[in-house]
């Protein structure tokens, strides 16, 4: 029978699944989505998992699929995905290296996350530095980062249908699997594959199919839907197809859904327009060739025209069956087009199982604990056999018995005179713990004022209302303030009737050490937003959902105009400036690093 790969992708509004067989090219055996009602994901987080599961059964009931290992994706804003170059190394070493700088790379606590990582190339480097010694080999690895719970649900949800799951791959390099395309014969430029989900859009950049670049953004075609249906006051039914079946409605209708629509697609337009041009700003950034369009979102009318005349390069939609064989998945030909924006996530789930090497895989330990209690079982019937071996031989050694008293008598004499030598000369490393011990504390006084930048403004990135831009940061650190050490207690005494007094001694009170409250200080920042509503959002979000900021306020704001890329004013606008005090919770963990473990 032939080997069978099964990707599944939960998506905001269903759930799709697509069966490969391998070969050359790889054929698709199955595919269908049922789908979800509303509220089960959020964000691309599973909220419902009864109700995913429920779909998932129903999936495979109305497929007749046989159940065994699926590969399921994730795309969602707490999912973090990093490129990091680091010295050439083992998988081991790399994991070591990788976890050891993780708090400096992903703003989530360690003991909350599950990391992986794939090497994505070798780098090209000199032979001899800079100095004339030989250049060490460097690679780049991608690292992908993702709260426990996150995926604790969304396989729970998997399991409970009566599925094993057999990884947890992203979204977007199995976007890049299944329809990532060679954009340049001379290999000089680059490709971006924008998702558009319900909830969830994924903008991933990749060269000749590795990824230079990835953003999943928390909003999708759905905050088209809701427009619509708010605006013209239908149901999310209604309004969804009103939105996909635009020429064939009314006149007066698709008019006042083109009205609605307007906003939502514009706003959509501008974050995947600010996700590229970041890429485009950084300084190993390749030329930006073309855009390819998918997702079910990517069938919203206007969205693509749009795209095209705010990015400034020709933008297509996806074709996975170029990439293909399509077998008979009960879809009449004349249908299969209709397909193309539902298919590329699943399929290239299900093509993660055909790449060689390590890949991410964000499942955890689950999976890894079955590996373990066979390696156990193995290791178990190893010390069986050996233990009867023993056994065997228990005459043998019986008799061998006094001739093994006298080589370890001469053993011990030997190990005797070892442990003699080794106590004389590490007779100095008291004193050596001793200065440690002092380094370590010094360090520790060094970095009490150290403020986490690189965290902070990653919550930043993170909270800020939409609409509203910053236009500048500064931070001003000032020194920690140490508490007050304790006085000295003396407990004073009297005669009765005497003139004289005395004073009895109390013993000294032993000092105590000064310590910090952590650091203080201020930022301040310049921006402006589309009206004073913006900046009450930035005032709620900002103020409250950053534990490294308080008594945030705004002391100057002013209102004026927003002017277009063509010249033309747009929106109101308003300018502001704004100030906040650096709590404690703004402070690193880097001395930890430096601290001595008794």
């Amino acid at each position: 029978m032939a080997r069978r790969l099964i990707g599944l992708d939960i998506g905001t509004n269903a759930v799709r699944v697509a069966e490969i067989e391998p070969g050359d090219p790889p054929r698709l055996t199955s595919f269908g989505q049922v789908a979800l009602p509303p509220g089960a994901m959020r964000d691309g987080e599973v909220v419902d998992p009864a109700a995913v599961s429920a779909a998932i059964q129903r999936l495979w009931s109305e497929l007749s699929l046989k159940k065994g290992p699926v590969r399921v994706g994730v795309a969602t804003p707490r999912v973090l995905v990093r490129t990091v170059d680091l010295p050439t190394m083992s998988d081991v070493e790399l994991a070591c290296a990788l976890r050891f700088q993780a708090h400096e790379l992903i703003p989530i606590p360690l003991e909350d996350a599950v990391l992986d990582f794939q090497v994505l190339e070798a780098l090209s480097i000199p032979e001899v530095g800079s100095d004339g010694t030989p250049s060490q080999p460097m690679s780049r690895v991608l690292l992908a980062a993702a709260h426990k719970d996150l995926i604790r649900n969304l396989t729970g949800a998997v399991r409970a249908a009566g599925l094993t799951v057999a990884s947890v791959d992203l979204v977007p390099l199995a976007l890049v699997r299944s329809v990532g395309r060679r954009v340049s014969d001379n290999g000089g430029g680059v490709e971006a594959i924008v998702s558009v989900g319900g909830g969830v859009t994924v903008v991933v950049v990749h060269e000749l199919g590795i990824p230079r670049f990835v953003r999943i953004l928390g909003s999708g075609a759905r905050l088209v839907t809701d427009a619509i249906a708010r605006d013209l006051e239908l149901t999310q039914d209604q309004a969804e197809a009103v939105k996909r079946e635009d020429e064939r409605a009314p006149v007066d209708l698709r008019q006042r859904a083109h009205a609605a629509m307007a906003r939502p697609i514009s706003d959509l337009v501008e974050q995947i327009r600010g996700s590229l041009d970041y890429y485009r700003t950084q300084p190993d950034a390749i030329r930006l060739l073309r855009v390819t369009l998918t997702g079910g979102g990517s069938l919203t009318p206007g969205l693509a025209d749009q795209l095209v005349d705010t990015v400034g390069v020709p933008v297509d939609l996806a074709r996975p069956r170029e990439h293909i064989a399509v077998g008979d998945i009960g879809f009449p030909d004349d249908r299969l087009p209709l397909l193309d924006p539902f298919m590329p996530v699943p399929v290239g789930l299900a093509l993660g199982g055909l790449m060689p090497g390590k890949r991410i895989d964000l499942l955890g330990g689950d999976h890894k604990e079955s590996a373990g209690r066979g390696q156990l079982i193995k290791v178990g019937a190893l010390v069986g056999g050996v233990l009867l071996v023993g056994l065997a031989g228990l005459t043998y050694l019986k008799q061998q018995q006094v001739d093994d008293e006298k080589a370890n008598l001469a053993s011990a004499v030997a190990t005797n005179t070892k442990l003699q030598n080794q106590i004389s000369a590490l007779s100095d490393v008291a004193q050596r713990q001793i200065q440690i011990e002092s380094l370590s504390a010094e360090t520790q006084a060094l970095l009490a004022n150290d403020v986490s930048w690189s965290s902070m403004l990653q919550a930043i990135s993170r909270t800020i209302p939409n609409d509203v831009w910053l236009t500048s940061f500064q931070g001003k650190v000032t020194a920690a303030t140490p508490a007050a050490p304790a006085p000295a207690a003396v407990a004073p005494a009297t005669s009765g009737g005497s003139t004289s007094s005395t004073t009895t001694p109390v013993a000294p009170v032993a000092p105590v050490t000064p310590t910090a409250t952590g650091p203080s200080g201020t930022v301040n920042f310049s921006g402006s937003g589309r009206d004073f509503d913006s900046i009450a959002a930035w005032i709620q979000r900002i103020g409250s959902d950053i534990p490294s900021f308080s008594d945030l306020w705004v002391p100057n704001i002013s209102k004026g105009a927003a002017t277009s890329s063509s010249g033309s004013t747009a929106t109101p606008a308003v300018t502001f400036s704004s100030t906040a005090n650096i709590t404690a919770a703004a402070k690193s963990n880097r001395d930890q690093n430096y601290k001595v473990t008794p």
